[in-house]
């Protein structure tokens, strides 16, 4: 086979994946060259005198005829391939028998190759079939001919030989061909898993800097506004101002929190986190302003990285946070805080009055509850409870484990401290 049939043969698209193409130019040439091969090898007398009788059994004008109608039929190699399979190959066998010409033998070839290469799996399964068959067919023929035995051995190692070379290297390119595009296939999917999982990240960066705004930055606000609220109705010039203290320190560090954020976006490096003006001390202060007789009790376990993981340190105290500004905002008295550690776990628990009329809130903040429960291992829960003696109430309840990588320890029962109002002051 030339060898610019044979890099056709390798380049070559799959018709069965991308529709059958029209005749190419590519294609024309093939024909042609297999045209110049039969036209030349025919005016040099180079043949042999087949295998009927002791000489063709045609003259050369009609074995040409015959293998110039076969190289037509390559014209059709890509987008009929059964084509040179049914002509060429009926064709060449019947020179190689009969007539004798060399170029029969590279036109046979080209014909089996065909539809391995470029038709679909189930053409090529059958053409490999029939070409096995028919060479079986022309062996088991040989022998019961009566042929002597050096012309019975001569027609198998030809039949075997000439079916099983452009079949073995037809499938052989096949399955490279095949392979690579499941290559390119498996790159293309990975790529897309990649972009699907970068998209990912930005969304849970996205959402975790949402949390970090409403935690942290509406707390914060939600004091500025209560304080506010409270000052403007104060008659005892003290309490006034000491309210618009407080309303001031909390506007100081919403803005320093602010500030930090905005410092860790702008930051190119990763890994940093921004810090935050937040701490249990402060969320009892916020809630002793809501209601000044309030139940606050903080064990101070929790602040101890010898009991309770950093992670969960965090998680505890934005739970705790986002408790606080949803009592502070929607809440009434009686308020109750309880935080500490009980039977191997972090508890928290929130509970406030409300007012019966008012809607139940499904915003970020009770998704928040819950999504900084989960990330370290632990479940948090919101909702309304009847109170028997009274107005309905809200309760806020978290579990964590102690420790985010790992079984938590055995801990003693929660044995927490009640903030006084010093110790509850803003800072």
């Amino acid at each position: 086979m030339p060898a610019d049939v044979r890099a056709d043969a390798s380049a070559a698209p799959d018709t069965a994946a991308v529709g059958a193409p029209r005749i190419t130019g590519r294609d024309l040439l093939t024909a042609g060259i297999y045209a110049a091969l039969v036209v030349g090898l025919a005016l040099s007398g180079v043949s042999n005198s087949g295998f009927l009788g002791e000489g063709p059994q045609w003259s050369r004008g009609v074995s040409v005829a015959l293998l110039l109608a076969a190289c037509a039929s390559l014209c059709w190699r890509r987008s009929r391939p059964l084509v040179p399979f049914v002509v060429a190959g009926p064709l060449a066998t019947a020179e190689i028998i009969g007539g004798g010409q060399i170029s029969a033998y590279f036109l046979l070839f080209e014909a089996l190759f065909v539809p391995v290469m470029h038709g679909s799996r189930r053409v090529a399964r059958t053409c490999t079939v029939i070409a096995i068959a028919a060479a079986g067919t022309a062996m088991l023929a040989a022998l019961l001919g009566g042929l002597p035995g050096p012309a019975v051995f001569l027609v198998a190692m030809i039949a075997g030989l000439m079916a099983s070379t452009p079949l073995l290297w037809g499938w052989e390119v096949r399955h490279h061909r095949e392979a690579r595009g499941a290559a390119e296939r498996l790159a293309g999917l990975e790529h897309e898993l990649a972009a699907s999982r970068a998209a990912q990240a930005v969304e849970a960066e996205r959402r975790s800097i949402a949390h970090d705004l409403h935690d942290v930055i509406a707390g914060h606000l939600s004091a500025v506004a209560l304080h506010s609220s409270l000052a403007a109705s104060l008659e005892d010039r003290e309490a006034r101002e000491s309210s618009l203290t407080a309303s001031r320190s909390s506007a100081q560090a919403a803005l320093r929190d602010l500030r930090s954020m905005i410092g860790v976006l702008a930051d190119e490096g990763t890994g940093t986190l921004p810090s935050a003006t937040l701490d249990w001390p402060s969320l009892a202060a916020r809630l002793r302003a809501r209601d000044p007789s309030a139940q606050v009790e903080i064990a101070p376990a929790l602040t101890d990285p010898a009991r309770v993981g950093p992670a969960v340190q965090a998680a505890a105290l934005r739970i705790g946070a986002e408790a606080v500004t949803n009592a502070v905002r929607h809440g009434r008295a009686p308020i109750r805080l309880t935080a500490g550690i009980q039977e191997g776990a972090v508890r928290i628990e929130l509970v406030n009055g409300r007012d019966g009329a008012e809607p139940l809130g499904a915003g970020m903040g009770r998704a928040a509850l819950a999504h900084r429960a989960l990330a370290v291992g632990g479940t948090a829960s919101s909702g309304p409870v009847p109170d028997a003696d009274g107005p309905p109430g809200w309760r806020v309840e978290a579990v964590l484990p102690v420790d985010a990588s790992g079984d938590p320890p055995a801990e003693p029962p929660l044995t927490g401290t009640t903030l006084t109002a010093t110790e509850a002051s803003p800072r």
